[in-house]
Order: C-alpha cells, then structure tokens, then sequence
C-alpha cells in the first residue's frame, strides 16, 4: 500500500497521457460535439492529469525547477502555434489593422498570465519568496532568448522570409538589425550563462539578510537612549 501510494501520482499520470493521446490522435479537432463519448474521453483525462498534479511528490530537492517546466510547452509549442494560425489565419492575411490587438492579447496578456498564475500558485502553495521569483524570471529569460522564435520556425509548417531573417521585435531593439535563423541560436544560447545565474542566484538567502537587517534597524530605533 506503501508502494502504491507514493506511486499513485505516476499512475493517474500514464492513464492520463494515455487518455491525451487517444484525444489528441482519434478524435476530431473540431468544435462540434458529435458524440457524448468524446466529451467524456476528455474529461476522463483531464481528471486523471488533475488527481497526477494533486498527487505529485512535492518534496523533492529542486523541486521548484519542476513548475518552470510547463513553461517550455508553453512557448516551445503552444504559444508558437497560436501565432502560426494568427499569422496565416484572418488576424494578419486580411485584417492587418487588429495585428496589435492580437500581438498584445496574446504576448502581452496571455503569456504573462501565465507566467503570473504559475508563480502565484507555487507561493500559495508554500513556495518561498527567492524560489517564486526564480520561476517568473526563468520564464522571462526564456520568452526573451529567441527560444519562442526558433520554435515558431521549427514546429509550424512556414519557411523562413526569403532573404533569410527572423523579424523579432524584441531581438532587433538590441541587435539593431534582424538575425538569421542561425544567428538566432547563437542569441538563444548566449542566455545561457544568465539562465544558470538566475537558477543559481541565493534570492532566499539575500531576502533573509535584507529582513534580519530591518528587523535590527528597527529594535535599535526602539531601545530607549540613555540621558547622560
């Protein structure tokens, strides 16, 4: 029973893959409802998945590093898809004018609300202030490094402008001029040293000096002085 307890997160998570799978390859990618068992093969997984999260070992050493993980779903994959179907869907093929609409829904608002609900949620949950502010800024040095834009490139079916370039805004402010996609990689990987530093930093350990040293201001602030 020991065994199984300890391992039921496991459990619920390969019957939820499984359930995902079956989803994601068998049933149609519609929005159209055509039969009450493909509304219950989906919700079936997702419960699954739900009782795996609830069930996850949360004790491990590094364990914090585990909620930056969704993130590389996030802009490795789902995010770049989303941009895919807005770039060659009706958002810029035929209404140019609602491009910033959609540029800052999606990027502005989506992405960071997730960057938000994940990190608020690991506070909640009893995570400490050094180690939920590691997971936001992980996530911001990942949006920022190129990673986002490698993946739009390298997951949907588009090729690369014809003169070779990749037209990241936020790369171009820095490099004042576009990159190819090779160079990109080089600008990805060049985040490297800040991704580690950022993991490595001790933020819990500087939180707790900063407070130990208001605490002392203030009791030395409140002792009595002396008349001589």
């Amino acid at each position: 029973m020991e065994l199984i307890r300890k391992q039921l997160w496991l459990v619920l998570l390969l019957i939820g893959l499984s359930g995902f799978a079956f989803v994601w390859l068998v049933i149609p990618r519609e929005p159209e409802i055509e039969n009450v068992w493909h509304l219950l093969a989906k919700l079936v997984s997702y419960l699954f998945i739900i009782g795996s999260i609830s069930f996850f070992p949360n004790k491990l050493k590094y364990g914090h590093l585990m909620v930056y993980v969704p993130f590389l779903v996030f802009l490795g994959y789902l995010i770049p898809r989303v941009s895919f179907f807005g770039v060659t869907g009706n958002v810029i093929v035929t209404n140019f004018e609602s491009v910033g609409e959609w540029y800052t829904l999606l990027y502005l608002l989506v992405v960071q609300m997730i960057n938000f609900t994940v990190s608020f949620a690991y506070r909640m949950g009893g995570g400490t202030p050094g180690k939920t502010m590691k997971i936001s800024l992980l996530a911001t040095v990942t949006l920022f490094s190129g990673f986002l834009d490698l993946a739009f490139y390298t997951i949907n079916p588009v090729e690369i402008p014809e003169e070779g370039l990749i037209y990241a805004h936020h790369i171009i402010v820095l490099t004042g001029t576009p990159l190819s996609y090779n160079e990109t990689i080089v600008f990805a990987l060049c985040h490297l040293p800040l991704f580690l530093f950022v993991m490595w930093m001790p933020l819990d350990r500087w939180f707790k000096r900063i407070s130990e040293r208001v605490q002392n201001r203030e009791q030395q602030k409140s002792v009595p002085t002396i008349a001589s």
